[in-house]
């Protein structure tokens, strides 16, 4: 897997229980306005690692429905908590709960599941990537952001809310483009780019001439502007008046 480390399901649980006792301290402020006690929303999420935790264990084959469902079930209720933590304006605790998501996804994919539920792993990958600067944890990273893109599900790639600039999809396949070119690696640029034009046919050339500018801007090496200069010219279509 990817050099940027991604903590164990033990791990993510043991954070998980910092994370959740802060925010029982503040349950009499986020209750009042929820439909599900904060304490229900938390012994959910326990029961999820429970499950994921089984899971490991048994030498049974488990069937990528139902990893999927599994991994669905804690991305949602990991959903509610990050609401309720954003209630509290807490970005530390939504921070160390978003990082949970990407430990889930991480789980799906390994186990060969779907990921119905994108956007707390999208906020992580964010986070992590604005952490990180050594070329090859960002191309792992590059890397890991493609096997999410992989294993989403088909209603998430059909990319129907197109005018939603801040649909999950979207901020996933941009974000990656963003961590490619950091890297200055002109195989990872090409197949992320690849990638790009085919995730977000009305997206792309957007990305490409607004990398130009950074190409400018940041004073990139050459090999980085050669290749954006050339998904720039193969995507700027000239427009019909």
């Amino acid at each position: 897997m990817m050099d940027v480390m991604i903590i164990t399901l033990a791990e993510a649980r043991n954070n998980f229980n910092l994370v959740s006792g802060n925010l029982q301290l503040h349950a009499d402020k986020i209750n009042t306005n929820m439909e599900e006690p904060i304490d229900i929303t938390i012994a959910a999420m326990n029961q999820f690692f429970d499950i994921a935790e089984g899971v490991d264990a048994s030498k049974k084959e488990f069937v990528a429905n139902d990893i999927t469902d599994i991994g669905e079930h804690g991305l949602s209720l990991l959903e509610k908590l990050i609401f309720k933590a954003n209630d509290l304006h807490d970005l530390v605790e939504k921070t160390d709960l978003e990082q949970i998501a990407v430990v889930i996804a991480d789980w799906i994919i390994q186990r060969d599941g779907n990921i119905n539920i994108l956007e707390p792993i999208v906020e992580a990958l964010a986070q992590i990537a604005n952490s990180v600067d050594d070329q090859e944890q960002l191309i792992a990273l590059a890397e890991f952001m493609g096997e999410i893109a992989d294993a989403c599900s088909d209603s998430i790639k059909q990319d129907l809310e197109l005018s939603n600039m801040h649909r999950p999809w979207r901020i996933l396949n941009i974000n990656r483009g963003i961590v490619a070119t950091r890297t200055n690696d002109s195989k990872t640029m090409r197949s992320v780019f690849a990638d790009l034009i085919k995730a977000l046919p009305m997206d792309a050339p957007g990305f490409f001439k607004e990398g130009m500018s950074e190409m400018i801007r940041l004073d990139y090496p050459q090999n980085v502007r050669d290749v954006m200069q050339e998904y720039f010219e193969q995507t700027d279509m000239p427009k019909i008046h």
